[in-house]
């Protein structure tokens, strides 16, 4: 459901901005900006209200990669895929032609790190979509999804070497409101099937970053 990925999307983004610091006994919010902070709030109240809307998980697609040599996994694999890279990541990708969603149409659902969330009505041909095809249509959209943002946006994202204390993204004001991270810090671990009474089947993506 919506409302328990509030818990890792904010432990995510707690441990994000905690990177390189010392421990201290000080609250580990204290040093996120409050704009972060009412973001996260924020979306996790959307996701509450819509916590009964998208019925019962059914399937859980797991998406994982050949490491490189740089890797050095010790088995070999890496338990996800960059959001940035889906065009030269899925040559690495493990069974990308296994049909992983055995259904011809979905509802995509991205929000994060958005605080408008975006829905994609998805199709396919055949059996359903594969491995690679699904992630081939993520990438898609996230990207489509930053760069309207930064088209749309009075408040322009900050370049990286322009930023001072934490190297966060700042929120920007356009589209979708993209807040905490760049494209470049997403990676894509699970994406979770649920279908309703209606039958309808919406996919929710496990965004680590």
């Amino acid at each position: 459901m919506y409302c328990k990925l509030f818990i890792p999307i904010g432990i995510l983004l707690i441990c994000s901005c905690l990177q390189n610091r010392q421990p201290t006994n000080q609250d580990p919010t204290s040093s996120i900006p409050k704009e972060q902070l009412d973001s996260i709030m924020a979306l996790a109240q959307a996701q509450a209200a819509q916590a009964d809307t998208l019925g019962t998980l059914i399937l859980s697609i797991d998406y994982s990669v050949k490491a490189t040599p740089e890797d050095k996994s010790p088995d070999g694999i890496l338990p996800w895929v960059s959001i940035a890279e889906t065009d030269s990541e899925i040559k690495r990708l493990i069974d990308p032609d296994e049909i992983v969603l055995p259904y011809t149409k979905a509802r995509l659902i991205i929000d994060y790190p958005l605080n408008n969330p975006a829905i994609f009505e998805l199709s396919a041909e055949g059996k359903g979509f594969t491995r690679k095809q699904l992630i081939q249509y993520i990438g898609d959209k996230y990207h489509m999804i930053y760069e309207e943002e930064e088209q749309s946006a009075a408040t322009k994202t900050i370049p990286l070497k322009e930023r001072d204390g934490l190297i966060n993204r700042n929120s920007t004001d356009g589209k979708y409101g993209v807040w905490g991270h760049d494209l470049s810090d997403l990676s894509l671990t699970t994406v979770e099937v649920y279908r309703d009474d209606k039958g309808q089947i919406s996919l929710i993506l496990d965004i680590n970053s």
